[in-house]
């Protein structure tokens, strides 16, 4: 169960990676963010949401794929905690 909340863990840290990469590196040039965002891009690609912000357009697929992933990362915690799937 404990690798099982770290693989969560190290895929949000991914997350943020590719956040910074976006701001960093906006036209994918630097290999360690190619890297993070072939890793990520296809899980946030299911929560696109862009929002038109003046000239600007704001895509807030991170924001609700980090909360998505830590909803299910809880929910797998309590129903371990409930004896739901594993034993120790």
């Amino acid at each position: 169960m404990y690798l099982i909340l770290k693989i969560f863990d190290l895929y949000s840290f991914l997350i943020l990676l590719n956040i910074l990469g976006s701001w960093i590196d906006p036209y994918n040039r630097i290999s360690i963010f190619q890297w993070t965002r072939k890793f990520t891009d296809p899980y946030l690609k299911m929560f696109k949401i862009i929002i038109p912000i003046g000239n600007m357009n704001l895509d807030i697929s991170a924001i609700v794929g980090l909360i998505v992933l830590d909803l299910v990362k809880a929910l797998l915690v309590r129903a371990v905690s409930l004896g739901g799937f594993w034993e120790n």
